[in-house]
């Protein structure tokens, strides 16, 4: 079957090491064991978990087992990197995790009644800026925690790395509207790298 995987640049494991040989095949030592041995990858509606630096289109051997936001086998190989993943990319990735923070902050605002506060924060068109506000901001104590993770969200997607970014934005959302909320925040981010990267919706 084919699989998703993130690996740092040069094709390296994030985890392991392991440079991987574009093309070939290659075969884990061990038996599989998820987050333990074998080899790993993901599939789309999984992508934000794993980012890092290249996106590859890999093929793994069954059999492939599915578990959590992962899937792991002895036997894969890379079969072509995703090359509208890249450094540019990532940031306008981040960037708009970091957006999606900022207006659940500037939505706490409101309710805490700063709508001043509020305006002014979803007036902010760069990170930057809204790390600068945060800080010059008086902030009700009921929207405390939702500037601050607009304020890291935005460090996150200047600094990276980008799958903080994405994590914030998710638990913004969860914090501003429970479980279903950081669901339907992940499924966003979903959709964003779908589109921008031109990959099959929903399908490894």
């Amino acid at each position: 079957m084919l699989a998703y995987k993130f690996l740092r640049p040069g094709a390296v494991g994030p985890f392991s090491g392991f440079v991987w040989p574009a093309g070939e095949w290659v075969t884990a030592g061990d038996a599989p064991a998820p987050c333990r041995t074998g080899i790993h990858g993901c599939r789309v509606e999984h992508l934000p978990w794993w980012l890092q630096d290249e996106l590859w289109l890999a093929e793994f051997d069954e059999p492939v087992e599915d578990v959590g936001r992962k899937l792991v086998t002895a036997r894969a190989r890379l079969v072509s990197r995703v090359d509208a993943w890249n450094a540019e990319t990532a940031r306008r990735f981040g960037e708009a995790c970091a957006r999606r923070a900022r207006d659940r902050a500037a939505l706490a605002l409101q309710r805490a009644g700063a709508d001043g506060a509020a305006a002014a924060l979803r007036a902010c068109d760069t990170p930057q800026r809204v790390r600068e506000l945060a800080r010059e901001l008086d902030v009700p104590e009921t929207a405390r925690i939702s500037v601050l993770m607009a304020s890291d969200g935005a460090r996150r997607a200047i600094t990276g790395p980008t799958a903080t970014s994405a994590y914030i934005a998710a638990h913004a959302a969860r914090h501003d509207g429970g479980p279903t909320a950081m669901g339907t925040e992940r499924r966003w981010q979903v959709d964003w790298l779908v589109g921008e990267l031109g990959l099959p919706e929903r399908a490894a």
